[in-house]
């Protein structure tokens, strides 16, 4: 019992994060962009630890670490940096602690993408940083994690505003 209430408190905080997040995609206010941002990556950080979703827990952590930064007015260079060691040694942590599968392969190339797409300011990375997290969203799903459907939506939509930017569709 306490389990399917953990599950769906998690997912419920889950979908909050993602309706946040999607308000952040159309607010062109920067200082609201910005704040917008933090409580998104909180709330998705927040759901993944309630369902002890490893992975998303970590990234998310990372994520919501970098979006306090940018927030608080850190410079570009500090946020960059601490953005990269975080990634580092949560890479180290993560995948020595688990076994490499197809799933976990996903995770990495994803996390990689991200910090390359970050470093470099490009959408490319972006792109493939989206794809290949929502591959391992849906493994996540597999496994039983509800949460994973909403970085499954986030990661579409990730990579949908990334592809829409190289392009210019809409």
């Amino acid at each position: 019992m306490l389990k399917k209430v953990m599950n769906n408190s998690g997912l419920l905080v889950g979908i909050i994060g993602l309706i946040i997040f999607m308000f952040g995609l159309v607010e062109t206010d920067v200082t609201q962009k910005n704040l917008i941002v933090f409580f998104a990556t909180f709330f998705l950080f927040l759901s993944a630890v309630i369902q002890k979703e490893p992975f998303f827990s970590g990234l998310q952590g990372i994520a919501f670490v970098s979006a306090t930064m940018v927030f608080f007015n850190f410079p570009q260079t500090y946020n960059l940096l601490v953005f990269i060691i975080l990634a580092v040694v949560f890479s180290i942590f993560y995948f020595s602690k688990y076994k490499i599968n197809i799933a976990r392969v996903c995770a990495f190339v994803g996390l990689v993408a991200l910090c390359f797409g970050i470093l470099l300011g490009r959408n490319e990375p972006m792109v493939v940083c989206g794809i290949v997290l929502a591959i391992y969203a849906m493994f996540s799903i597999k496994e039983g994690y509800s949460v994973g459907w909403v970085f499954l939506i986030l990661n579409l939509l990730f990579s949908v505003v990334a592809v829409n930017a190289l392009f210019g569709f809409i």
